[in-house]
C-alpha cells in the first residue's frame, strides 16, 4: 500500500509530531505512575528520532535532477512517499 503526502501533508505529519512531543511532556510531569511514566518516555524518545529523521529528509528536486527519487519512508510494510 502506498500512501501518497503532498508537500503540505509532510509539513502537517511533522507540526502533529512537535504537538504530540509537546503534549507528551506535559503528561509525563503529571503522571505519578511510574511505570505510565517510563513508558511516556519511551513514546517520547521515539518521536522526537522520527522528527529528526523527518526533519533531515530532503524532498525530491522539481527540475527532475539526475538519480533523485521520491521520498518514500517504509513502515512495517506501508511505504509513504513524497510528491
Amino acid at each position: 500500500m502506498d500512501l501518497v503526502l503532498s508537500s503540505k501533508d509532510f509539513v502537517l505529519l511533522k507540526q502533529i509530531l512537535e504537538r504530540y512531543i509537546s503534549d507528551l511532556r506535559m503528561e509525563i510531569a503529571d503522571t505519578d505512575n511510574s511505570t505510565w511514566r517510563k513508558e511516556m518516555h519511551e513514546d517520547e524518545d521515539r518521536a522526537k528520532q522520527m522528527l529528526a529523521r523527518l526533519n533531515a529528509a530532503e524532498p525530491a528536486s522539481d527540475d527532475g535532477g539526475e538519480g533523485r527519487q521520491p521520498f518514500a519512508i517504509l513502515v512495517e510494510g506501508f511505504v509513504f512517499r513524497l510528491d
